[in-house]
């Protein structure tokens, strides 16, 4: 039972480290969206390129801003 429990435990260790790692990657995703928006590119714009909604690419971002403690842009 102990092999059992041991492998739980490192079942559980490695679904953090993945919501890690998806939180990061979120993060670099909003940054670069944040930097596009700052060059003036539309949301539309990015929204095509990646295939996403408007509204996708605007929570990306502004989970960026949110988690960095940066000003929301528009």
């Amino acid at each position: 039972m102990v092999d059992v429990k041991s492998a739980r435990k490192a079942y559980e260790e490695a679904q953090d480290e993945a919501r890690l790692v998806i939180q990061r990657a979120r993060h670099r995703l909003g940054e670069a969206i944040r930097n596009a928006r700052l060059e003036n590119v539309p949301q539309e714009t990015i929204a095509k390129e990646l295939g996403l909604t408007r509204e996708q690419v605007r929570r990306f971002q502004r989970d960026y801003e949110d988690a960095n403690g940066l000003e929301r842009l528009r």
